[in-house]
């Protein structure tokens, strides 16, 4: 079943196509790659999967509700409800702690519940430096702050976007093992990434071209 569905979407900016009519449909519990070149669209299409911007033309269904059609404080609502999001360059408050990073996320959903929050730490092997603030903490660890921030509220999908773009090879074979533990409890994955070998990774790989979808390809080795 499609938990999310882009029907003729397309982003203009003045003569700039950054989307040209995109279709695409991505199942529950589905991990699926994004890759392109610089401005092939990857960032303009996570946006609007995401809730923070809406297409020119085209619907974005997710569960079943055009989010294009949606105001931007319902918009805020569905991306605190259904989306859990991961940023490249994390996103942390400098001046909380880990575990105070991950409460953030609790504030803007419900109540703030440091228990919860220290379990969704230990999930990502951080308890033990739940007080350190973000300085105090090596890139991946940083990392999986985000990563336990964004899965705090239990989404329905996750969006990351080159989760392991300034990470080493250790850090990252640590988040794509979290990624795995992710999709076999069936969260739905969207990765965007640059890197062929987390592309790899995923169960299905589409590549933008400007704008377009150049080609949309299911890993057959996937699981294996």
């Amino acid at each position: 079943m499609s938990l999310l569905e882009l029907k003729n979407i397309s982003k203009i900016y003045g003569e700039l196509k950054a989307l040209d009519n995109i279709n695409l449909s991505v199942d529950n519990g589905e991990w699926v790659a994004i890759m392109g070149p610089s401005g092939s669209g990857k960032s303009t299409m996570m946006n609007i999967i995401g809730c923070m911007d809406k297409p020119s033309m085209g619907e974005v269904l997710l569960d079943g509700v055009d989010i294009a059609r949606e105001s931007a404080k319902n918009l805020t609502a569905i991306r605190r409800d259904k989306i859990g999001l991961i940023f490249q360059q994390f996103h942390l408050v400098n001046y909380l702690t880990a575990v105070e990073n991950v409460m953030v996320a609790q504030y803007y959903h419900s109540i703030p519940d440091e228990k919860e929050a220290m379990e969704a730490l230990e999930r990502v092997g951080l308890a033990e430096r739940a007080r350190h603030l973000p300085s105090q903490l090596s890139g991946g660890e940083q990392q999986r702050v985000c990563i336990a921030r964004a899965l705090i509220n239990h989404p329905e999908i996750v969006l990351a976007d080159e989760p392991t773009g300034n990470l080493d090879e250790a850090n990252e074979n640590i988040v794509l093992d979290l990624f795995h533990q992710l999709h076999e409890e069936h969260t739905t994955l969207i990765v965007v990434t640059h890197d062929p070998e987390v592309a790899e990774v995923a169960q299905r790989t589409i590549t933008l071209d400007h704008g377009r979808i150049k080609s949309d390809l299911i890993n057959e080795n996937f699981g294996k």
